[in-house]
């Protein structure tokens, strides 16, 4: 659990969600790593807001687009934490692009960033955690309205934006509990959450509803990451709900990451 030595990571911190949840942390623990896709100098304004608390604040840049980019960036955090992380806040992610992209790596976009990515990271950052550290992932209610044909993962037939950021969440939920699985008895605890209908830009570009305030789905975050929780937990809007019923199917999960791990081998320590 966290404390006042604790270091923490939070991915996509230089906004929305990530960026007050960084905010809130910097008051809570000794140091707090941020991460963002953008170059430094582009977002002092954000991270000066974070030398508010007492904090340590480190900046890693990486594109979550390049697979390359995040192996190397979960090396750099580990070498800026200096010793055990505490915690991992999962929070950078995309909304589903209007027509289909293709990473450099060869992926759809929407998989690549919000789901390939933050397991490559998650799975490189594992050695360095404490022995009672918590993975916090942000996944989202949107998981129920798709499901997840492995078949077509990439979505080469009848792409869609909301189908591919739906299922991209689907797919972090199912990893957070295969992971769950894996680290049993470890410590280390694996949860996943919807943060709730916020307003952010993500929020906005694919629906047309408003949201609440990012400050509810910052302490939304925060629960999930300092309040009870069972590994593989998930949390809708502050409340230990039941995922959807793909969300829940164990041998989905497996497939799910045989395919995951296979497209992420070289990367992998």
């Amino acid at each position: 659990m966290i404390s006042e030595e604790s270091t923490v990571i939070v991915t996509g911190a230089t906004g929305g969600i990530g960026l007050q949840t960084a905010r809130e942390l910097v008051g809570r623990v000794g140091h707090v790593i941020v991460h963002g896709p953008e170059p430094e100098t582009k977002v002092r304004p954000a991270l000066h807001v974070l030398t508010e608390g007492a904090a340590a604040v480190s900046y890693v840049q990486c594109d979550f687009e390049s697979l390359a980019d995040v192996a190397e960036a979960a090396d750099t955090m580990t070498s800026l934490a200096g010793g055990p992380i505490a915690a991992v806040v999962n929070n950078a992610g995309v909304p589903g692009s209007m027509v289909r992209q293709i990473t450099q790596d060869k992926h759809e976009r929407t998989l690549q960033v919000n789901f390939l990515a933050m397991v490559l990271l998650t799975e490189r950052l594992l050695p360095a955690l404490a022995d009672d550290a918590r993975i916090v992932n942000l996944a989202s209610a949107t998981h129920e309205m798709t499901d997840l044909d492995l078949p077509d993962i990439e979505l080469e037939r009848a792409y869609d934006a909301v189908r591919a950021y739906a299922r991209s969440k689907l797919a972090i939920i199912l990893y957070t509990r295969s992971l769950a699985d894996r680290l049993a008895g470890q410590g280390v605890t694996p949860v996943s959450l919807s943060p709730g209908v916020i307003s952010t830009p993500l929020l906005h570009a694919m629906f047309s509803v408003g949201g609440v305030s990012v400050r509810r789905g910052a302490d939304n975050v925060l629960a999930a990451l300092t309040g009870p929780a069972r590994p593989g937990d998930y949390f809708d809007d502050g409340k230990l709900v039941q995922p959807g019923a793909q969300a829940r199917d164990p041998r989905l999960g497996r497939d799910l990451m045989d395919f995951a791990l296979d497209a992420l081998r070289p990367y992998l320590p």
